[in-house]
């Protein structure tokens, strides 16, 4: 007993089967689509007898109009024989349908029909037909592809024969133009570019000549000026004292040339990572008044730049010579060494895909190009107060570092810095470069990134915790000063005792012995 096809099957399988038949009449097609209709309609009620009396309505239909079948249709109209159980029927509709496809010239409906042949004849456990309907398929295919090959090595021909056009157009114009031997052209430009160079240098002594004249006429005309302006004031003295005053008057008057002398050099650099050179020229302009510029071209170049100068910023372009810009800036922030620095991402993308490059390379900002300058320099300059936000936040965690009132540090290269000097704050001797060498890092590094997260030099950072933990140390009363200064690593008291007063203005003595109540 074959299973009856759900109902939403059939109306999907006559959406798809409507036949696009050419050339035929527009009443044929209305009446065909109309007993389309009905059929679907008597399929998906359940009233599969009277869908098969449509079904042998439709056949003769398109017996008496000559109209072939479609595959779609003869699958729609033997899955409603299968929910009757209508063997024979369905039988003599797939034999059909397979003269149909023998008759058919055109390969492409042909091969349709035959498909649905395969599959319906597989349904009903024919597969000697099945078999025979698959060969002709097979002949079918290999026909389609032959015209497609037929139809490609056409077109080949086409721009074949348009290339040979086109090449022998461009040999019948080639009389139209100098023909010069290879070597020839080359010593040709050499001596255009000589005799280029040769101008340049020519034009710039001209000018250099007539710089130097004309600062000479200015001092001249400037002289002049003196003269009359003196003659005007000191008539008498002019005549009598010709010579000596006018000796005085070119010494005293004489104008000084004027030189534009470069500005304090900024001590923060910023590396930007751009193979454009009008880019660079142009980000210069926004930031050379707040950072010595370095460039770079290339990824081994700016990551070699990266770890050896440690800049206090770096704007990367998300492409660098053909390849993404965003894995340097990634392997910048996943360095130890680097990931202190904040990245400015510079892409071609907007909206969310630009935040998700900035986000993939761990940039700190990103900028749609081309970069306005305003809101370029307002994300630098908000970067920049990060920075001292951080350090504010830093100082905090330092005064409450050793009281009850500890807030959690999240950056993990600092709580290492901060434990090493909470373990040796008794030992006097401990230096910053014991820290340094216990992170594997070199002096030069340590310092720099310490300053970029802190604000503090290594050396000072020690001495607050010392004074710290000593603060704390005095309101316990856990001891006198000199055993208190002992304990946080000062040899000499009385350089304690400096020392606190100059961090919190007051003195140890007086803090140890000011009454409980009042701490």
């Amino acid at each position: 007993m074959y299973r009856i096809l759900p109902p939403f099957v059939f109306f999907l399988l006559f959406c798809l089967c409507t036949p696009l038949l050419t050339g035929q009449n527009s009443t044929v097609l209305d009446s065909l689509g109309g007993k389309l209709s009905v059929m679907v309609e008597l399929a998906q009620a359940g009233n599969y007898e009277q869908a098969q009396v449509e079904v042998e309505s439709l056949r003769d239909f398109l017996k008496r109009h000559r109209l072939p079948v479609t595959g779609r249709a003869l699958s729609l109209m033997s899955g409603i024989y299968q929910a009757n159980s209508d063997e024979r029927s369905a039988a003599t509709l797939l034999a059909a349908a397979e003269m149909d496809a023998r008759r058919d010239p055109n390969p492409v409906t042909k091969a349709e029909l035959l498909q649905a042949l395969v599959q319906e004849y597989r349904k009903w456990q024919m597969p000697e037909q099945a078999l025979t309907c698959q060969q002709l398929l097979a002949v079918a295919q290999d026909s389609i592809k032959a015209r497609e090959r037929k139809v490609e090595t056409l077109g080949m021909r086409q721009k074949y024969d348009s290339l040979s056009v086109l090449h022998q157009l461009e040999l019948s114009q080639q009389d139209n133009y100098l023909k010069i031997p290879k070597d020839r052209a080359l010593l040709y430009s050499g001596l255009a570019g000589l005799f280029i160079l040769l101008l340049l240098y020519r034009n710039m002594t001209l000018e250099g000549r007539w710089q130097k004249k004309l600062q000479q006429k200015e001092q001249e005309w400037a002289l002049m000026k003196a003269n009359l302006e003196y003659e005007v004031q000191h008539p008498a003295t002019v005549v009598s004292t010709a010579p000596e005053t006018s000796t005085a008057v070119v010494t005293s008057r004489t104008p000084e040339l004027w030189s534009a002398g470069p500005g304090p050099k900024p001590h923060q650099i910023c590396l930007l990572i751009e193979p454009n050179r009008q880019v660079v020229l142009y980000l210069k302009s926004l930031l050379s008044d707040r950072f010595q510029i370095e460039t770079a071209q290339t990824q081994s170049e700016a990551l070699e730049l990266a770890n050896e100068m440690l800049p206090d910023l770096i704007v990367c372009d998300a492409l660098i010579n053909g390849y993404t810009g965003i894995e340097i800036a990634r392997q910048i922030k996943l360095s130890e060494r680097t990931n202190h620095i904040p990245v400015v991402l510079l892409t071609d993308k907007f909206g969310n895909e630009g935040k998700l490059d900035a986000l993939r390379a761990g940039a700190d900002a990103w900028f749609t190009r081309p970069v306005i300058d305003d809101e370029f320099d307002a994300s630098v300059q908000r970067l920049l107060e990060a920075r001292k936000l951080k350090h504010e936040q830093f100082n905090r965690f330092l005064q409450l570092y050793f009281s009850e009132n500890r807030v959690t540090l999240q950056d993990q290269f600092l709580q290492q810095i901060v434990q090493h000097i909470e373990n040796n704050l008794a030992n006097p001797d401990f230096l910053p470069d014991d820290i340094a060498r216990k992170l594997q890092l070199t002096k030069t590094h340590y310092a720099k990134k310490l300053m970029v997260l802190t604000g503090k030099e290594p050396v000072q950072l020690i001495r607050e915790m010392r004074l710290e933990k000593a603060k704390v140390l005095l309101e316990k009363r856990a001891g006198t000063p000199q055993a208190i200064s002992e304990l946080v690593g000062f040899s000499n008291p009385g350089t304690f005792a400096l020392a606190f007063k100059d961090y919190f203005g007051e003195n140890t003595l007086l803090l140890y012995s000011l009454p409980q109540g009042r701490l």
